[in-house]
């Protein structure tokens, strides 16, 4: 595990409200570089709201949220760019390029990261191979099946090795072996220094992988406990 620095992601008394309804309440937690931080509970208490709101998609009603030395609310334009592109997110709209090929699509992540040019082609071809999809490399995203385009997706997030990775149930539509390479990837870029916070339903994948996990209920945090 790498040594622990000044957290990637950090969240104070964070509100979120949706039409209406308050959504998260008062949640506060922090995720520390080289740390894998698990959020479960049963569907709709929130957890995919937690992840968005840390990716920048939903305005806290009240709180703060800290992401990559950025401020929500009141960064800027040009902040929310620079920690978009420090930040390998796959939510469950998975929005690949549909025009672009597969290895285009993963290309285009490690560049905008700020991969060296001569690296790029060699670094996606590397991922595209351990994800499984080498064969499908020079095919449109729109002709895969929905795992291989989820798989499209993580080979994007996870290839430039970012400082944060945030996922929404990111093996939903992978078989056992498929799960098993991107949690195994999971566990290489923690040690490297990235951060995870990533969402699961499902107890076996967090259990003994995560450092610690955040169970929400009713849109608040109930246990913030390890993991194992």
């Amino acid at each position: 595990m790498a040594e622990r620095d000044s957290p990637v992601v950090t969240t104070t008394g964070v509100r979120v409200e949706l039409g209406g309804r308050t959504i998260l309440d008062d949640i506060s937690f922090a995720c520390a570089p080289g740390e894998w931080v698990g959020v479960s509970g049963p569907s709709g208490v929130g957890k995919t709201t937690l992840l968005r709101t840390v990716n920048g998609l939903c305005a806290p009603a009240a709180g703060t949220v800290e992401v990559l030395g950025t401020k929500l609310p009141g960064r800027t334009r040009n902040e929310a760019r620079g920690a978009w592109r420090q930040t390998g997110t796959v939510l469950q709209e998975l929005a690949l390029f549909e025009t672009r090929s597969v290895r285009r699509n993963v290309e285009l992540a490690l560049r905008a990261a700020g991969a060296p040019r001569e690296s790029v082609a060699a670094e996606a071809a590397a991922w595209l191979e351990r994800l499984g999809l080498a064969r499908h490399a020079d095919a449109p995203p729109v002709a895969l099946s929905v795992g291989e385009r989820q798989r499209v997706a993580l080979a994007r997030a996870l290839a430039p090795r970012p400082p944060l990775v945030v996922l929404d149930e990111p093996t939903s539509a992978l078989d056992s072996d498929s799960a098993g390479t991107v949690l195994a990837a999971l566990s290489e870029l923690c040690e490297t220094g990235s951060a995870v916070l990533m969402a699961s339903h499902r107890e076996d994948e967090l259990r003994g992988r995560c450092d610690r996990r955040l169970v929400l209920s009713g849109g608040r945090i109930r246990r913030l406990h390890a993991a194992a």
